[in-house]
Parts: structure tokens; C-alpha cells; sequence
């Protein structure tokens, strides 16, 4: 915990006195997830950014911020137009390899030129092709401004981005009217369960995290990296699905706990502690589910676990359904 004034904050603070905990805290603002393309005499760009907005329905005009010091900028300061990729959610990987710097980014990448010059990739939930209109200055970032001048979207979920880590857009069922409330159906579906249910759990996890001294992205770290000890830094946030700046946080936290070392190559390991600790949240939870299973049979679990796998399978590989006889 840094700078902790407000009660029952995690952090609190100046900005200026921790920038760190600053960006952790407007992390907590979810977003959706670009990658923004732009080409100029031959040299493609393209950044990732969670920057992107709308600014005016009347002329169509959105915005995006870049850092000064990109060295994707001059291409984009030399393309009259550029492109808005807002990213499908089995798109993190993509994300993740448009941020990197120093790479060719567009290697084994599905894309094809629009209409106005710029790139667009595929699988995406929405095109926004633009005219690069102005720039203003905001610190130590340029905001861009332009006019849509095309756009096409697509019927697939979009990714989202929160509190440093990737994640899915789902409903929110607790937000919707009574009268659709699934529960109030005599056959609900077994998605609507499952969402349910995977909501309250996953909310009672991060309780049972935080009770011995976890962070859910610790927690994530800390299970990857037992899972697959001797991974760096990128190849750590990456199975982790988190924003390399968030795993950076993450480990250097837990190198100060000493739940994780790291060798001279600067793999990274846990400790007999973190070990320990792991051990700790692992018990909690299958604990918190024995609790909520203990009126079944062995049989009866076994069951339910084979209905779950199924439904994590793909259609095309499963028998016809036919009804009953």
C-alpha cells in the first residue's frame, strides 16, 4: 500500500508523489481496446491504446492520445489519415504485440489497406477510418483529433481493459429488470447460470485473495508463475493476460513481500514463501467451493464437472442435439 490516506483505500495520494499509484488508480476506469493504423510513403504504424473516444456525433469526430516519444509518431504525423481497430475480445495477443516497441509488428498479421490509406485488421468489432484533423498538446502526450470518414462494425464481442489486465465485456444481469431476471424462468439457460455463477464466485475469490495479502493481478502472477516457473517479465504478462506495467507492478510488489525471486537472467521464480502463500489462497479456495458442494455426491460433482467441460467445447465437435424419445 503506498501513500494510503483515504479510508479503506488501497492507494491514495498526490500524483506527483506516486505516478505509479496514480496510473493503477485510473486503471480502475475500464475501456475498450484499439490498435490505431496509420501508413505513409511505404512505412506502416500501429500503437495500441485504450485512449480512444468520441468527441462529436455532428461533424463525426473522435480522438486518441499518443506519447510524445513514440517512435511510431512521425509515421503517423506524415499520414493524411489513419484508422481506429477496436479490438474483439480473443484479440488480447494482438494487443499485447502492437504495444511492443522495436518489432514488426505487423508480422503474420491479418490486414488489408481501406479505403483511405490506412491499414485495417481483421477479426475486429469495429473500423473507424479517419482524416487526421489537429493536434493539441496535453503534457507529456499529444491528443489526436480526426473525422471519421468510414466505419463498419461487426457482430463480435469487444475486448475490454481494466485495472491493468484484459478482459471480457459480460452483462450485468443484477442491472436488468426483474421481469428478465433469468432466475424468474422455469428453464433458464445454462449460460445465464454459468455467468451467474461465475460472477458471485469470482467476487468472493478476490474477497479470499485479499484476505492473505493478494491483489487479483498478484494472484494471477503468483498462479502462472507456479504453473510455469522461470518466465520473464513479457512471457509472465502475457499468460497472465495483463498489461506488461501491471505485471511490472505486480512482481515488483511481490519481490518486496518476498513471494518471488529472480535469477541473474531475470527469470523469475517463486520463493518458499510465495510457495507457501499460494498454498494458502489454493486452500481458501477449493475450501469456499467444498462448502457450497458439500450437499452433493461424488457422482453428482463428477457429473456436473463433465456439463461445464462441454460447454467449453466447440459446437462442431459434439453430437447433434436430439430430443428425447
Amino acid at each position: 500500500m503506498t501513500n494510503s490516506t483515504q479510508p479503506g483505500a488501497l492507494e491514495s495520494g498526490a500524483p506527483q508523489r506516486n505516478s505509479d499509484a496514480f496510473r493503477r488508480a485510473l486503471g480502475h476506469f475500464a475501456t475498450g481496446v484499439t490498435i490505431i493504423t496509420a501508413e505513409s510513403d511505404g512505412v506502416r504504424a500501429g500503437i495500441t491504446a485504450n485512449s480512444f473516444n468520441s468527441v462529436s456525433l455532428d461533424p463525426p469526430l473522435v480522438l486518441w492520445s499518443v506519447k510524445k516519444t513514440s517512435t511510431s509518431w512521425p509515421t503517423f504525423a506524415k499520414a493524411k489519415s489513419f484508422a481506429i481497430n477496436v479490438l474483439a475480445s480473443d484479440q488480447a495477443p494482438l494487443a499485447s504485440q502492437f504495444a511492443k516497441s522495436g518489432t514488426d509488428k505487423f508480422k503474420a498479421v491479418d490486414w488489408k489497406p481501406g479505403a483511405m490509406g490506412a491499414p485495417l485488421l481483421g477479426g475486429v468489432t469495429a473500423h473507424f477510418e479517419c482524416a487526421r484533423r489537429v493536434e493539441y498538446e496535453g503534457g507529456d502526450h499529444l491528443i489526436v483529433v480526426g473525422e471519421v470518414g468510414y466505419f463498419a462494425r461487426y457482430e463480435r464481442r469487444p475486448l475490454v481493459f481494466t485495472q491493468g489486465r484484459f478482459s471480457l465485456a459480460i452483462d450485468n444481469l443484477d442491472a436488468a429488470s426483474t421481469s428478465a431476471d433469468p432466475r424468474d424462468s422455469p428453464y433458464p439457460t445454462f449460460l445465464a447460470m454459468l455467468r451467474r455463477a461465475f460472477l458471485q464466485r469470482a467476487s468472493e475469490f478476490r474477497e479470499e485473495a485479499h484476505s492473505v495479502g493478494f491483489t487479483m493481478n498478484e494472484s494471477r502472477l503468483m498462479y502462472h508463475l507456479e504453473l510455469s516457473p522461470g518466465l520473464q517479465l513479457e512471457g509472465l504478462a502475457r499468460v497472465s493476460l495483463l498489461d506488461l506495467d501491471a505485471a511490472r507492478d505486480g512482481v515488483a510488489s511481490l519481490e518486496r513481500k518476498e513471494w518471488i525471486g529472480r535469477g541473474s537472467d531475470g527469470s523469475l521464480h517463486l520463493t518458499v514463501l510465495g510457495v507457501e502463500q499460494n498454498a494458502k489462497l489454493a486452500r481458501l479456495a477449493h475450501g469456499a467451493e467444498a462448502s457450497k458442494l458439500i450437499r452433493f455426491s461424488a457422482a453428482e460433482i463428477s457429473k456436473a464437472r463433465e456439463i461445464i467441460e462441454a460447454f467449453g467445447g466447440r459446437l462442431d465437435n459434439v453430437p447433434a442435439y436430439r430430443e428425447p424419445q
